[in-house]
């Protein structure tokens, strides 16, 4: 299923994913990223899927990691992008090929917090 989405997403952007390793999604860890622009994706344990979000990474996951805002998230991976546009369009296409596989339906905490994805 992971590696679909992932197929799915490069076969709709124009720029192909291009995913760092998977990380600990910790303080320790998020608070030594860069602040670029990126897409980049929570998922548990078994890399499944929890949310895929854009913008600037560092700023963003520390806010999800302070707010709590994804609580069965353990890793995270991310697409480093140059402009938000960018950062913004590769998640929509993400979010767009999860949809497709998953028929109709959104990551886990896209789902509860709808008014923040960019589709």
């Amino acid at each position: 299923m992971k590696s679909l989405i992932a197929e799915s997403a490069n076969n709709m952007l124009v720029t192909p994913m291009v995913w760092s390793d998977w990380w600990k999604f910790s303080f320790g860890l998020v608070s030594h990223d860069k602040d670029n622009f990126g897409a980049y994706e929570l998922a548990d344990e078994d890399e499944t899927t929890l949310y895929i979000g854009a913008g600037k990474v560092r700023t963003r996951l520390l806010e999800h990691l302070n707010k709590n805002e994804c609580p069965l998230a353990t890793r995270y991976r991310v697409d480093c992008c140059v402009t938000k546009e960018q950062a913004d369009a590769k998640a929509k296409h993400l979010l767009e090929a999860y949809k497709f596989i998953r028929n109709g339906k959104l990551p886990l905490y896209n789902e509860k917090n709808v008014e923040a994805v960019p589709v």
